[in-house]
């Protein structure tokens, strides 16, 4: 439960960096990605472990999805609440859901946090209902993004100053001791501080980097299939 103390100071400020220029676009192209893989159908159930203040969660449940959450920051779980979700108090490695409960789990940069991933995909394979989707998300160590907040976290306290950033094989790895069906991606291949230019032809850029430069996205997404029941 230590990423509860470090979301709790972040929390009010949290979802502010995504309504800047640079945000926006992020947010834009990362929820692309999900999409395909999440592939949400209207009232499927989805569990999202580590909701958040519930930022991504708003665009599955314009989808139709009913989207339930845990989270172990209480004020965290305070704001995805105030939005609507049924959020319970709880961790990736320990699941507060019965088996085979969800069509679709998502983790949304929260298993980066985890000291046992091998048990946290474990959880979410356990609450995933047979042939449900497990949807991992993970900042990419190998990365542009990943370089700078690595560096920035030596001199400043940052939320991901003690987080696991993976790379592309490591987590395609992870998947594969646990799913029958692995696929990984990525997206954001534009610099950290982009110029107003740069943002112009993100959308150019993460066409080419998708197909060229899967390993190298700033945000790595994985997906896994439960078809063993």
């Amino acid at each position: 439960m230590e990423e509860k103390a470090i979301f709790d100071n972040f929390a009010n400020k949290y979802d502010e960096w995504f309504e800047t220029p640079e945000g926006r676009k992020v947010k834009e192209l990362e929820l692309d990605l999900l999409l395909q893989f999440v592939n949400p159908s209207p009232g499927e159930k989805m569990l999202e472990v580590g909701i958040g203040t519930g930022l991504f969660a708003l665009e599955f449940a314009k989808r139709g999805m009913i989207v339930f959450g845990v989270e172990p920051s209480d004020k965290m779980r305070e704001i995805a609440e105030k939005r609507g979700f049924t959020v319970k108090k709880g961790t990736g490695e320990s699941i507060p859901f019965e088996d085979n409960s969800f069509d679709v789990v998502l983790a949304m940069t929260s298993m980066e946090f985890s000291k046992e991933p091998q048990r946290f995909v474990s959880e979410m394979k356990r609450v995933a209902k047979c042939g449900g989707r497990v949807v991992i998300a993970v900042l990419n160590l190998l990365s542009l993004y990943g370089i700078e907040r690595r560096m920035r976290g030596l001199f400043e306290e940052t939320v991901f100053k003690d987080a696991h950033f993976y790379t592309y094989w490591e987590l395609e790895k992870l998947l594969a001791k646990n799913f029958g069906r692995v696929e990984v991606s990525s997206s954001v291949f534009f610099p950290p501080n982009p110029s107003e230019r740069v943002l112009q032809y993100a959308d150019e850029l993460e066409k080419f980097g998708r197909k060229y430069l899967k390993p190298f996205g700033a945000l790595l997404v994985g997906k896994g299939v439960k078809d063993v029941c």
